[in-house]
This record gives C-alpha cells, sequence and structure tokens, in this order.
C-alpha cells in the first residue's frame, strides 16, 4: 500500500475493514506497545487528550490553519477550531472509539458538515465531499501489557473529490503522522509512569 493509497483489489482482500466506513481510498496507521495493568484507562486519555498541550501539535496545526488566517475567516480562538472535539462521536467501548467527520478537507477552512449521530455520518457522501472515520482500538495483549492502535479512513464519492483529496494527503500526510504518534507517546508515558510506580 503505497503512501497509504488504497486500491480497490487492496480493499477486496482487506482483512478488518471498520464497520462505519468499509469503502475507502486512503488509510493510515499507527500504533505503540504500552506497558500497563489498567487498559480501561486508555481510552478516557484519548478522549481527554489537548492537541494544544504539545508544543510540536501546536505549531503543525498553526501552519494548516495558515490559508484560513490569511484569508481573516479565522475564529477569535483559533486554537479550539480544529480538534477529537470536531468529529462526531460514532461509538464508544472499553476497547474501541471511533469518530467521523465529513467535508472538503483541503479547503482552508475544511468544508465540515455537521453531523449529529452515527445513521447521519453513514448516509452516502454528498458528491465534492468526502468522509474520515478515526478508529481506537486496544488490543490486550497480556497481563502487563496493551496495544493502543489509531487509524484513518478516508472515503471519496467522485473522481475530482478523489484527485483533490490525494493531492492534499500528500501534503498533510507526515505532519498527521507525527501528530498521531506524539499524541500515542504522550499517552503511553503517563500510563507507563503510572504503571512503574506501582510496581516500584
Amino acid at each position: 500500500m503505497l503512501l497509504g493509497f488504497v486500491s480497490k483489489n487492496r480493499l477486496a482482500r482487506w482483512n478488518g475493514a471498520p464497520l462505519y466506513l468499509p469503502d475507502f481510498q486512503f488509510h493510515e496507521k499507527h500504533s505503540a506497545v504500552i506497558k500497563t495493568t489498567e487498559p480501561e484507562k486508555i481510552m478516557p486519555l484519548i478522549t481527554a487528550y489537548d492537541l494544544g498541550q504539545d508544543a510540536i501539535i501546536r505549531a503543525l496545526m498553526s501552519v494548516r490553519q495558515l490559508p484560513q488566517k490569511l484569508q481573516k475567516r479565522a475564529p477569535k480562538n483559533q486554537d479550539d477550531k480544529f480538534g477529537l472535539q470536531t468529529f462526531t462521536l460514532l461509538h464508544a467501548s472499553d476497547l474501541e472509539l471511533y469518530y467521523g467527520l465529513r467535508g472538503q478537507f483541503w479547503r482552508a477552512d475544511f468544508g465540515l458538515e455537521k453531523i449529529s449521530d452515527a445513521e447521519e455520518y453513514q448516509q452516502p457522501a454528498r458528491q465534492g465531499a468526502a468522509k474520515l472515520l478515526l478508529r481506537y482500538q486496544v488490543n490486550i495483549i497480556n497481563d502487563n501489557q496493551s496495544e493502543l492502535i489509531t487509524e484513518t479512513f478516508i472515503h471519496c464519492p467522485d473522481k475530482i473529490t478523489h484527485c483533490k483529496m490525494a493531492a492534499y494527503w500528500l501534503a498533510i500526510r507526515a505532519g498527521s503522522g507525527l501528530i498521531r504518534r506524539r499524541m500515542l507517546g504522550a499517552i503511553k508515558h503517563e500510563l507507563e509512569i503510572n504503571h512503574k510506580r506501582q510496581t516500584e
């Protein structure tokens, strides 16, 4: 799978396609193995994670939001413009989280659509707009280790949307991956510090 592009043949052989978005053309995956005896604490840390607490993530988000600022359409509190709170929660359990987003992500203002729930998210994408799904999963390896996985899936309903998304994907993929890895690293660090304290 080159640069996160998913062909039709690759998709037909895909193992573990997400329930809320089984048809997609883009995919990215990152993971971290965490030493912890409390895997049930992982998902609450994800939902509570503030992207703004990391200086590198803040810088990356600022770069992405620069076109909007230059167009003088940025909200007063720009730091609150885009983050996990922008997504619609589709499903939550102890070991899985699904978040959905619909819009024209390559636009300066993201072109976001309002989504109230999972049912609305699963309606067919309108022409010219894409659907994005974030999936977080926890795989318990043993009593002292769990793997936290974060995946991004994107579906485009037509060729023009796919071409726009492909260009945007290539532009932001490295930065997006770094954000995911730093988020995973922060959660891993917090849980492993607690694990170390408990075992000392």
